[in-house]
């Protein structure tokens, strides 16, 4: 079916709708009606119900894929999700992956073989406040990290670890709503804000790995040398330098980011040619992780802000 563009005013533009459509399904002058956009394509509701989407998942042979294969339907939009297993233990596996960072998501039937889950957090309505807190700890994570190898106090790093998991319901609740709405208002492409949130996700991955690992140091007596944790600090500059440039586009700090990341890779190569214990040899291969994941953002950037 086709149908001409109408230019009203200089910048509107209406197109009709069909006429039998619009009988069939009790549309009236002044009604409101969803209008999604859908890549090339504009998608219209008759009513303001959301689509609610469905889908199953057999879960007997996925393993300990099973939390990440739930994640990654929640992320796509699922509202209704029913999973079926071979053995009644697979329920216990798949408690514990909603309790992890599938915000909303709950198990409301169950039975012998199966189970229901349901989004039941209603439909996304933030997405920008909850962005600003991702990126408030992962800042907290990098200061916080490099004041306790500073002062030497590893144990603190253990309970650090945790806001990587306050991280990920964050980013999880972003790729949802990114899937389910679209782009949020003033950003124009999903792609790149999709990417960028799931770099995040991942850069928080690195600091945990980091607390993970360094929380054990107080027990071995291992140290670390002033230039390993130096090149960890330059590292962590790029974090809070992309934090700042996502919300206010920068050429000078975007010059920063790129030149500072190849300064800590550079720093990181000499390093590994001395005599390094095994933290340290850590904390260099981290250090290049966070400049390269956070380097590694800055195109998405700059096709949603240039």
């Amino acid at each position: 079916m086709k149908r001409k563009v109408i230019q009203i005013a200089g910048s509107t533009q209406l197109v009709s709708l069909p006429r039998q459509w619009a009988l069939r399904n009790n549309v009236k002058r002044g009604q409101e009606i969803d209008v999604q956009e859908d890549g090339s394509k504009v998608i219209i509701h008759a009513n303001s119900e959301p689509i609610l989407e469905t889908a199953e998942l057999e879960v007997s042979n996925l393993g300990s894929m099973v939390p990440r294969c739930v994640s990654a339907l929640y992320k796509r939009g699922v509202d209704s999700l029913k999973v079926t297993y071979s053995s009644p233990s697979a329920v216990g596996v798949l408690h514990s992956a909603l309790a992890k960072d599938t915000t909303g998501f709950e198990m409301l039937e169950q039975g012998e073989q199966f189970c229901v889950i349901k989004h039941v957090g209603g439909a996304p309505t933030e997405f920008d406040s909850v962005l600003r807190r991702i990126f408030l700890l992962l800042n907290t994570m990098s200061d916080e990290c490099i004041s306790a190898f500073k002062k030497e106090n590893y144990p603190l790093l253990k309970n650090l670890a945790f806001l990587e998991e306050a991280n990920n319901r964050f980013t999880t609740t972003c790729m949802r709503y990114l899937n389910k709405v679209g782009a949020p208002e003033g950003l124009k492409k999903v792609g790149p804000i999709y990417y960028i949130v799931e770099g995040l996700e991942q850069l928080a991955d690195v600091y945990k790995y980091v607390c993970q690992h360094f929380s054990k140091l107080d027990k071995e007596n291992v140290k670390l040398k002033k230039e390993v944790i130096g090149v960890f600090e330059n590292a962590n500059k790029l974090v809070r330098a992309y934090s700042e440039v996502y919300y206010k586009l920068d050429s000078e700090k975007i010059v920063f980011i790129k030149e500072e990341r190849n300064k800590v890779i550079e720093e990181a190569h000499n390093l590994f040619k001395k005599n390094l214990n095994y933290a340290e040899f850590w904390l260099v291969h981290h250090s290049i992780s966070i400049a390269n994941q956070t380097f590694g953002m800055i195109d998405s950037l700059l096709v949603l802000r240039l």
